[in-house]
């Protein structure tokens, strides 16, 4: 999460505290008036907040976590698909389908989403060969490098 925050720019991180405290205060002020509904509302805001977080940012965190400790080896793509998400306008989010090939063991299927520039949609054809990163863990999770 960290990462995330510093890609922000400064007028966007000073807009989420400023966003950040006024919702404080609200909630702040709805439990005051009102103790029972208040907690409630609180607690259903907090969860969806949690929720958002997790369902936009779950991936990227992973995938930054696995490229940090993970270790890298060669896939050949065996299918690529659309997921119909466009970042921009110009960044497609594609799941590729991979036979990875990792230096301690015997290959394997494993399915991994990539955010890719238009420009870049020919390295990524049937039969070209990537780098990507395995968890050694959890073999099946994969990331491209």
């Amino acid at each position: 999460m960290r990462e995330l925050w510093q890609r922000l720019g400064r007028l966007n991180q000073v807009s989420l505290v400023i966003v950040f405290v006024v919702f404080v205060a609200c909630m702040g002020l709805v439990v005051v008036v009102d103790p029972v509904i208040g907690s409630v509302m609180v607690a259903c805001t907090v969860a969806l907040t949690a929720f958002c977080f997790w369902f936009f940012f779950h991936d990227e965190v992973r995938n930054n976590r696995l490229r940090a400790g993970g270790v890298r080896a060669e896939a050949v793509i065996l299918s690529v698909e659309e997921t119909g998400v466009t970042i921009q306008g110009n960044y497609p989010l594609a799941r590729l389908r991979l036979l990875v090939q990792p230096p301690f063991g015997d290959s394997y299927e494993a399915t991994a989403k990539c955010l890719m520039n238009r420009f870049e949609i020919p390295a990524y054809q049937r039969g070209a060969t990537i780098q990507v990163v395995v968890d050694p863990k959890h073999p099946t999770r994969v990331s491209v490098v």
